[in-house]
């Protein structure tokens, strides 16, 4: 037994250091955001924005459309086995629509579309994505000579409880991105919103390799928009993120479509985990990154390794104990924090004035339990320690919300129990896929 305990206390006291410098590096990081150079932009004439469509909402997509009309620039369209009334408003704001009759995915539209595109750059949008003002001129002024592709942040439109949720989780993503963009190389360009080097990506988009991509003999179709990243990196430029040009996106909405789309993100994550470690695409992004990346990954894993000891491991202990004594119990059993508290208030008080810690309500006062308690504590500190490393996290996600700070924080931690369960159906069914899983 005593072997067992010492595994535990070394795993969870690993585990303890290791979120303990994700909290704290990604924190920091994140509120001292290092801005990137700009350039002096004077005509918007070099970008052609492109739209994949699949039976979105006719009031979102005219929105997204109207923000674009907006820019002065040109768009183009593509319907993918969707054409009214996606063709008469692109027609109404003077963009070009492309109908492909056979819906094939959002890959394959944006491969088709691709090849309508003649300017500098291209800007990929989702047909739920509003820019803000001057938000094409202001990606614009990042792409320096050494930059093929600039993202920017997302936020949600407030629509229903779901708001929340996805909010937190944007706000986690960009606090995390926010610490690696100072790299030059971004975690994520986001397929949302992003803009490329035309030339850089324009082949690549229409070749087998991004419209029927492979990993290990097997087709993969999900995250398009971490494979252009890679893509952008493995071709020697850096990719960035212009946190200080918002986007609006739609959120789910039903907590069952926002569900999907963890699951669609989850997947997206271990598959390009596992396929960056294999074609060692990953040591190039930096330490920042590598840290971050292995660590969101097993952090779920980790996570369910102490739980299953508090209530499997130390409920077995409970076993051993004389029913009478009750409070032993609790310590020992899987729900000892919700009475942590008043144990801990009543055994400190003991200890400190008997030299010892008892129960004086037990059966058993008269014994010394302290021996067999140490552990105990141990794990008790574990816990809490664990949860105190995440304070200057909360803090940071405290700066970066803007609107109903408290209630996106509790309302939106809902998200993060929904996530914890994601993560392991997501593994388990990684290889599971659709062409199209919308919010």
């Amino acid at each position: 037994m005593n072997e067992i305990n010492a595994l535990y206390l070394i795993f969870g006291s690993i585990t303890l250091s290791l979120s303990l410098i994700y909290f704290l590096l990604n924190s920091f990081l994140a509120l001292n955001l290092r801005e990137p150079k700009r350039i002096k932009v004077s005509s918007l004439s070099d970008v052609t924005v492109l739209i994949p469509v699949y039976q979105e909402r006719a009031d979102i997509f005219e929105n997204v459309v109207s923000s674009v009309s907006r820019q002065g620039v040109k768009f183009i369209v593509v319907g993918d086995g969707s054409d009214e009334p996606y063709r008469s408003i692109t027609t109404r704001y003077g963009g070009e629509f492309v109908y492909l009759e056979k819906r094939g995915g959002k890959r394959n539209a944006l491969s088709k579309g691709i090849s309508y595109v003649q300017s500098k750059f291209v800007l990929l949008l989702d047909s739920d994505t509003v820019l803000p003002r001057d938000g094409i001129h202001n990606m614009l002024t990042l792409m320096t000579e050494d930059v093929a592709g600039v993202s920017v942040n997302v936020r949600n439109v407030k629509t229903g409880t779901t708001y929340y949720m996805a909010e937190l989780i944007e706000r986690l993503k960009e606090a995390t991105m926010r610490a690696v963009n100072r790299s030059g190389y971004a975690v994520l360009l986001n397929g949302k919103c992003s803009m490329y080097r035309t030339e850089v990506v324009k082949d690549f988009m229409r070749s087998e390799e991004f419209k029927n991509p492979k990993f290990m003999g097997r087709r993969s179709i999900i995250g398009d928009d971490k494979q252009l990243t890679n893509y952008v990196i493995s071709r020697g430029y850096k990719a960035v993120v212009d946190f200080n040009t918002v986007v609006l996106t739609y959120p789910p909405e039903t907590i069952r479509k926002l569900y999907r789309q963890l699951t669609r993100w989850s997947r997206a994550n271990y598959y390009f985990f596992f396929r960056e470690l294999y074609d060692g695409t990953m040591l190039k992004r930096g330490p920042i990154y590598i840290y971050n990346f292995i660590y969101t990954t097993i952090l779920p894993f980790l996570i369910l390794g102490i739980t299953v000891f508090d209530t499997i491991f130390l409920g077995r202990k409970v076993m051993d104990l004389n029913p009478a004594d009750y409070e032993m119990a609790i310590v020992y059993g899987g729900h000892f924090l919700l009475h942590l508290p008043s144990l801990l208030a009543k055994k400190i008080i003991f200890a400190l004035i008997f030299g010892q810690s008892t129960f004086p309500f037990s059966a058993h006062a008269h014994v010394n339990y302290f021996p067999r308690i140490r552990f105990t504590y141990s794990v008790i500190l574990i816990h809490l320690a664990s949860d105190l490393t995440a304070i200057p996290f909360i803090y940071a996600l405290w700066k970066l919300l803007h609107d109903e700070k408290l209630k996106t924080l509790t309302v939106g931690s809902l998200a993060l129990l929904i996530q914890m369960i994601v993560s392991i159906y997501a593994l388990i069914t990684v290889w599971k896929q659709d062409t199209w899983l919308t919010r």
